[in-house]
């Protein structure tokens, strides 16, 4: 018997972030990073914007992830939260606060495995779902460089 979409996207979520796929697993991504790693931003040139941090970059995953989540569940975010929180200024630099930010990273990463184990193959909960990996993918992309850019020892 083969895998359904959301069986095979569910596998591929679960792997991504326990082992990862074809770069590191998303959970030792930021395991063991320091909140002043986390919250530490490129320095720019005069005229270009600020570039995200790494702590920047959870948030928005949690963000759009819990977004998603409630939309599945008939809910909506308001307008003016997706826009404060998307990619928002880190205010707390403390370690108790970034350990905070990935509690809340890996809570999202078990709800989202649970929507994804759910074998709803509605069309509303595909989109939602296969839109997921590939764009938390690409942030960890970031988050690698970024922590390159530190002259953090790359993860194998």
């Amino acid at each position: 018997m083969s895998a359904t979409a959301p069986q095979f996207i569910s596998k591929l979520w679960n792997d991504a972030f326990t082992q990862g796929l074809w770069a590191a697993s998303w959970s030792k991504s930021i395991e063991g990073l320091s909140a002043s790693q986390a919250s530490w931003q490129p320095p720019t040139s005069d005229g270009a914007s600020r570039r995200h941090s790494i702590w920047q970059i959870v948030l928005h995953m949690c963000l759009w992830r819990e977004h998603w989540l409630r939309k599945l569940n008939g809910q909506t975010t308001p307008k003016e939260v997706l826009e404060r929180e998307n990619f928002p200024e880190i205010t707390d630099s403390s370690e108790g606060a970034w350990a905070a930010a990935r509690a809340r990273f890996v809570e999202s990463q078990k709800r989202i495995g649970a929507a994804l184990a759910s074998n709803d193959t509605s069309a509303e909960h595909m989109n939602a779902i296969s839109h997921f990996l590939p764009h938390d993918s690409y942030h960890f992309g970031q988050i690698n460089y970024l922590r390159a850019l530190q002259g953090l020892a790359p993860i194998e």
